[in-house]
């Protein structure tokens, strides 16, 4: 959990159709394991201490409500101006909250909340208007670069396509996630101009404003770009995927679970496996799966929302939304669907 007194409130920008993902679905809710991509940031966010979480929709803003819940709460942007603008929605809904404010994007489904924790902790250790997460990339692409002065403080960002020649050489580069203080940004937000080569209000030209009017903005550096990855097409998804998949497997091995060929093998994150089960080849392991200790499941299992007990050997079958009891042997070719009632 953030230390600190004050509250923080997570603003998520999901308003985005994400053109690239050549699809009707809106971007953030777009499956990685299993999971909407923008549930992966609201989970950090909760996990990192966040006392109300405020998503920004726009493209097909009924669908994303319908498929997150009334757990949240939504603010429309009904034009795509900008990420400055996407903020400037959220003022009525939060002008009298006096905390401080994450502000992050609804697609970066590598964000943890051990990084929330300490950009948190860091904003409010420093009492900083404004504190952003920065990483050192080389090369450093197509991300706003960080401008400091002599003495290492940041005077602003410009955006890769706003850059000189001399800026595009930096590598410390913006990752768009910031902690402000709510009483700070907002009177920023109704001076952000759209003269830029977007013809978009930049949340990112908060920071140059915050610094001429003598802000201390503060940054904090993570320990891995990893968590700069947004997903903006099919292929960074499958790329994510791929990540993803390979951190949870390895997780479950480190926990005492065999993986003979962990390439072949399909692990959801809210699996759970106990010690000394060996999960074989063309394996699949679905939703809220529970494998207890001891089991043998594989070769070319699937099991979706399943319990299995201590003991169990389960080979070439179907197992979804069921209860199997201790050290039953199922298979070759079961299929069994549904409840036990």
């Amino acid at each position: 959990m953030a230390s600190g007194k004050r509250k923080t409130i997570a603003v998520i920008l999901a308003a985005g159709k994400g053109t690239r993902m050549k699809s009707d679905l809106p971007k953030v809710l777009h499956p990685l394991m299993g999971k909407p991509l923008v549930d992966y940031v609201i989970q950090s966010c909760s996990k990192a201490g966040a006392s109300k979480m405020v998503l920004v929709i726009g493209h097909q803003a009924d669908r994303v409500m319908d498929m997150l819940g009334p757990d949240y709460t939504y603010v429309e942007q009904k034009e795509q101006l900008g990420t400055g603008h996407a903020v400037m929605v959220c003022s009525e809904t939060l002008k009298s909250f006096k905390g401080d404010l994450l502000v992050l994007a609804g697609d970066t489904p590598f964000l943890t909340a051990r990084i929330l924790s300490r950009l948190i902790r860091t904003h409010q250790k420093t009492g900083a208007a404004a504190t952003m997460m920065t990483a050192i990339m080389d090369p450093p692409l197509s991300y706003g670069r960080i401008v400091r002065d002599d003495k290492n403080r940041i005077q602003r960002i410009v955006e890769a396509r706003d850059a000189s020649r001399e800026e595009k050489k930096i590598c410390e580069v913006n990752t768009s996630h910031y902690c402000f203080r709510a009483e700070k940004l907002f009177p920023c937000l109704d001076r952000l101009s759209t003269n830029n080569d977007q013809g978009e209000y930049y949340l990112t030209d908060v920071i140059q404003m915050l610094v001429e009017q003598g802000e201390t903005v503060e940054s904090l550096t993570s320990d891995d770009p990893g968590v700069l990855m947004g997903i903006n097409s099919r292929v960074h998804l499958a790329e994510a995927h791929e990540m993803l998949g390979r951190q949870i497997k390895i997780r479950h091995m480190e926990n005492g679970v065999t993986l003979p060929d962990p390439a072949s093998v399909y692990i959801e994150p809210d699996v759970r496996i106990g010690a000394d089960t060996v999960i074989g080849p063309g394996t699949v392991l679905l939703g809220t799966t529970r494998i207890g200790p001891d089991c043998i499941i594989g070769p070319h299992v699937k099991l979706l929302n399943a319990d299995i007990g201590e003991g169990c050997k389960i080979e070439f079958s179907v197992i979804e939304h069921r209860k199997i009891a201790r050290h039953s042997v199922i298979g070759p070719m079961a299929f069994m669907l549904g409840n036990n009632e």
